[in-house]
């Protein structure tokens, strides 16, 4: 396959607007990369998306927050991948909004953000758990990535050409 064959394969298994806009409203687990020292250092994560950013909540002090405030670029991939590795039938099904941005260190100060983020994963009952309760406590930013560049792709539309 050439390089303009791969091309023209990714334009046509791209997501529309809507398309990415309906997938990151699924919660799902996304994985964010920060910098440090020239390295990516990866972190599982939970997001939100309000039509425009991403917005990630995390407590305050941990390495990615100490790597965005000195270098706020950023990567968060979103995606979802079914099928069967034996067979590559996860390869037609694959699904994914990879987001490059600039990120943003806003202040969580009453914790409203970090609790609209366990509802929106696990549900209101799960803020009674002493875990949560204690994770919700922990001072937080919200890491508002506003994006610079959008890949996406959907699989499923080359299957089904």
């Amino acid at each position: 396959m050439s390089v303009k064959d791969m091309q023209k394969f990714m334009s046509a298994a791209s997501m529309s607007e809507k398309e990415i806009q309906e997938f990151l409203s699924i919660p799902r687990l996304a994985r964010m990369a920060t910098i440090q020292n020239g390295k990516p250092h990866l972190v599982p994560v939970w997001y939100f998306y309000d039509g425009t950013n991403i917005i990630v909540s995390t407590p305050k002090g941990t390495k990615k927050t100490k790597n965005l405030q000195s270098n706020p670029n950023v990567s968060i991939i979103i995606d979802i991948v079914d099928g069967r590795v034996e067979d590559l039938s996860y390869a037609t099904k694959a699904k994914a909004v990879i987001i490059e941005g600039i990120a943003e260190l806003q202040d969580d100060i009453d914790s409203s953000f970090v609790r609209k983020t366990y509802e929106r994963y696990v549900g209101k009952n799960a803020l009674s758990s002493p875990q949560v309760q204690f994770s919700v406590s922990l001072p937080r930013y919200m890491v508002v990535i506003k994006p610079t560049k959008i890949v996406s792709w959907d699989f499923t539309k080359i299957e089904a050409s």
